[in-house]
């Protein structure tokens, strides 16, 4: 019989976008950074978002995969729900890009179903979950799409506070032709209901923890009410408060409101019970006793209820759901290609309806959204960096790749929430941004970075952080989910407002209130926060401000009494350079304040011991010594009596680098160089002047000589770790030793060539936020931001011609032009420098110059050469 036959109508997954000439968003490939160097598993890989989104736009939608049933040694955190090998679990609207620690958001999700749903528990996603063909998978700028093994082709597209989903469901029809079917996909579907199609909504979806169970989301209670809309199309809006998360935040919640495209099926009292089956068609709520800590797999299946236009809420302990069916055959194939536009808020299901209706009304199309995004991309971050025509690296696809790629991560995070903050009204004039996911990470690289490329979003930033301090009484160290949280080291919001504060020359917004900010630092500065509990860390104090204080005020130095003793002594200090910084420039600062915390700014040498030592075996092109090589002088621990504790201490580790230690992500060895970056001549004298801190810069680069700090954050061997934001600086640090600029050129190429690439696995750890593609981003273009001092440090370009568009969209608007003249495979060291026709002497730049400037030339030769016999660059103890 014909009937006993079947074969898969596949209804294009395709997005017929219009053809264009090449532009800058062809060069952005998101899925870069989403493995690590072992394949197909994200551990060490950049947890970069792929997923759809505006430049820092509040919605993100994407897929979220499970670390269940990866194989052993590949499991880790989805931070932004995307991994290769894991199983699709749901799309959600909500995600970061490049973080570690523990998963946040991963919210108001839905998943579609293809099929019977007789052996599929609506509670448990295990029963339902899919894996996809990671060759049908694509990411582009504005375009996420890849294929389920069901056959069910997902398609996400992004505006600025909602998000469009496109589902085609693959079609059967009766043929004697079974040439067309496709193995593995739906050939296991047959049955009464195989071509019924499925999106489930379950607002109990979170990104759950792998590593740190218990921070892992939870959902505490919702609401959701189905009604339908013109023609019959359903349609579902409501709220769900949720907890935990990498900040801890006691509670937020957030509405949403979401439509589909095709016309469903009316409810029915029998919703369950349709043919005497488990079939489901039209819409229906559902409920079920809700523990996250259950173990998937031993959940009740849920009753489905067909309720319209009545809002079903579950309160604590229950969880909630929705299911929307719909029956599509070959004679309406409309019901085959399913699209969802849906909206969200932390404000109401109303504000999010009206996202909706703004940003994807019915007459804009799939393909328009994508198409709106790319421009939006290109006119906003991508057009700030052009790459010129003079030369052979400007044909080099590999590296216009990895420079828009990461261009385009730069525009990820924070998120812009302003009119979305439900605590505080926030508007245009009184922006918002949330996760800062950290600035520990974000301080150094990204943000210096928008001072120059993103200047108006800078100067929003800056105030949506001031804001912050104005309404909760203490700046952020990280934040997200609007909740401050956590606190790693120092409150590098000091070190943002400081940076932005003493480069300003006019470009930022003039009504920022640096009086403000400055009482916001000197809030952190001086008074101790409460401290919350952290199972983590013993002393706890990680939501927000200087939990170290107590000790750091009396002492001048921090003890093991606290946890990341050492990172917090160096680090405070560094804030209190902060604050010395903004005091010399801001308007009738006393003169008690100039010299109480220019004081405090050297404060990191009391955590600094002269006779913490380490001895390492050189190799020959080091060394011709047969005998081990010491180091003297090193950051430590310290007792409250004065003396070093040296129990259970080493230089070249830093314990388990983690929460309760001594120091927090970084070699003892690592936090020596990153110390003080706007004390180094003082750095250098404490390991011993030029000749041994030289020395032990280049031990630092040598394989072999590192420790582990952790799988999911090694890169390489050495000592130096390139995925770690205190090395950041380190092979930068050669220009501080006149001469010695050729070697900055070696070390920054070479951490290029060895640690980043145009492939899945392109950066060496998380991404962080966007610090490692900032990081990048300097280096390809030659110099370097000392955060907070107004100078640049000069690397080697990677291109020929740069030209970078400066403070855009404000009346200081300029272009400055970086020119590698003579650059060539084997022509990579400067000979010399001029900016505007002018030989500099030295090895770094101001920002005033950068201001000023229109050419930045590099003379490139084939050997070193070291021209920069000039002036150090500025630093706090001055240069004898």
């Amino acid at each position: 019989m014909l009937s006993s036959f079947f074969h898969i109508v596949r209804i294009a997954c395709v997005c017929l976008l219009p053809i264009t000439a090449a532009r800058l968003a062809d060069y952005v490939d998101p899925l870069i950074g989403t493995v690590g160097p072992t394949p197909g598993s994200a551990i060490a890989g950049g947890n970069s978002f792929p997923g759809a989104s505006l430049p820092w736009g509040m919605a993100k939608p994407g897929i979220d995969t499970s670390y269940i049933g990866i194989p052993n040694g590949t499991a880790v955190d989805c931070n932004a729900g995307y991994t290769p090998l894991g199983n699709v679990t749901a799309i959600s609207m909500t995600h970061v890009s490049g973080t570690g620690g523990t998963p946040t958001y991963g919210l108001i999700s839905q998943m579609p179903i293809l099929g019977d749903l007789a052996d599929i528990n609506l509670a448990d996603n295990t029963t339902y979950w899919q894996n996809r063909s990671l060759k049908d998978e694509t990411a582009s700028v504005g375009l996420f799409q890849t294929v389920l093994l069901s056959g069910v082709c997902v398609e996400i597209a992004a505006s600025n506070h909602s998000g469009i989903m496109r589902y085609t469901f693959p079609l059967r029809s009766t043929s004697a032709n079974t040439s067309d079917s496709t193995p593995g996909l739906v050939d296991d579907l047959a049955g009464p209901f195989h071509d019924d199609a499925h999106v489930l909504v379950d607002l109990t979806h979170v990104l759950p923890a792998y590593s740190s169970q218990a921070y892992s989301q939870r959902f505490l209670n919702g609401a959701i009410r189905i009604g339908t809309g013109a023609n019959a199309q359903p349609s579902y809006s409501g709220f769900a408060t949720y907890t935990g998360g990498w900040s801890q935040a006691q509670s937020h919640t957030l509405h949403f409101c979401g439509n589909f495209s095709a016309d469903g099926m009316v409810p029915t009292s029998d919703y369950t019970t349709q043919n005497a089956g488990d079939r489901a068609i039209g819409a229906g709520t559902f409920t079920w006793p809700y523990n996250p800590l259950q173990r998937l797999g031993r959940r009740s299946k849920p009753v489905l209820r067909s309720f319209t236009d009545v809002e079903t809420y579950a309160g604590s302990g229950m969880g909630i759901g929705a299911l929307f069916s719909w029956t599509p055959d070959l004679r309406n194939t409309s019901a085959g290609v399913i699209e969802s536009r849906v909206g969200i808020s932390y404000i109401s299901a109303e504000q999010a309806c009206q996202s909706v209706a703004h940003e994807l009304p019915s007459s804009f199309s799939f393909e328009q959204v994508v198409e709106q995004a790319k421009s939006e991309w290109e006119e906003k971050i991508l057009s700030t960096i052009e790459i010129g025509e003079d030369g052979s690296s400007s044909s080099n696809d590999t590296l216009k790749r990895m420079l828009y790629t990461a261009l385009y991560q730069t525009g990820l995070m924070p998120t812009d929430k302003t009119g979305e903050n439900p605590y505080w009204e926030t508007s245009n004039a009184a922006p918002y941004y949330d996760d800062h996911y950290t600035l520990w990470d974000t301080y150094r690289t990204l943000l210096p970075l928008y001072h120059l490329l993103y200047t108006n979003t800078y100067s929003r930033v800056i105030k949506g952080l001031i804001s912050i301090f104005s309404n909760e009484g203490f700046l952020p160290a990280g934040r997200i989910a609007n909740w401050n949280g956590r606190v790693q080291g120092g409150t590098h919001a000091d070190m943002v407002l400081a940076d932005a504060f003493v480069k300003d020359g006019g470009e930022l917004d003039s009504s920022i209130d640096w009086q403000e900010a400055y009482n916001a630092v000197l809030n952190d500065a001086n008074n101790l926060p409460e401290h919350n509990e952290d199972s983590v860390a013993f002393d706890g104090a990680t939501k927000e401000g200087r939990g170290a204080l107590d000790d750091y005020l009396p002492l001048h130095y921090i003890t093991r009494n606290h946890t990341r003793s050492i990172s917090r002594g160096v680090e405070y200090s560094q804030n209190d350079f902060a604050l010395y910084s903004i005091a010399q420039k801001l308007p009738n600062t006393s003169t008690t304040d100039l010299t109480h915390f220019k004081t405090r700014a050297s404060w990191w040498q009391n955590q600094w011991s002269s006779q913490a030592n380490t001895s390492l075996r050189l190799p020959s092109y080091l060394s011709n010594s047969t005998t081990n090589t010491t180091f003297t002088g090193f950051p430590a621990p310290r007792n409250s009596d004065g003396t070093f504790n040296y129990t259970a201490y080493n230089p070249l580790t830093c314990g388990s680098c983690g929460w309760g230690d001594d120091i927090y992500e970084a070699k003892v060895w690592e936090t020596a160089f990153a110390a003080a970056p706007h004390d180094m001549s003082r750095v250098i004298e404490l390991m011993g002047g030029d000749e041994k801190f030289l020395q032990r810069l280049d031990v630092s680069f040598v394989p072999g000589l590192g420790s582990s700090v952790g799988a999911n954050n090694d890169a390489g061997s050495a000592l130096f770790n390139p995925g770690n934001e205190p090395s950041f600086i380190t092979p930068w640090l050669y220009n501080y030793v006149p001469g010695h600029q050729w070697k900055t050129a070696n070390q920054t190429r070479a951490t290029v060539d060895a640690f980043y690439s145009d492939a899945p696995h392109g950066y060496p750890g998380n991404i962080d936020g966007g610090a490692l593609p900032s990081w990048l981003i300097w280096t390809l273009i030659g110099v370097y931001p000392v955060s907070p001092q107004p100078i640049y440090l000069l690397g080697s370009p990677r291109f020929s011609v740069v030209k970078v568009r400066l403070f855009r969209g404000t009346a200081r608007e300029t272009v400055l032009e970086v020119r590698a003249e003579g650059l060539s495979e084997t022509r990579v060291w400067p000979q010399g420098v001029w900016l505007d026709g002018v030989a500099l002497e030295r090895s770094w730049v101001t920002q005033e110059e950068v201001r000023r400037g229109r050419r930045l030339v590099f003379r490139m030769g084939a050997e070193p050469r070291g021209w920069d016999r000039g002036e150090r660059p500025p630093s706090l103890s001055g240069w004898g």
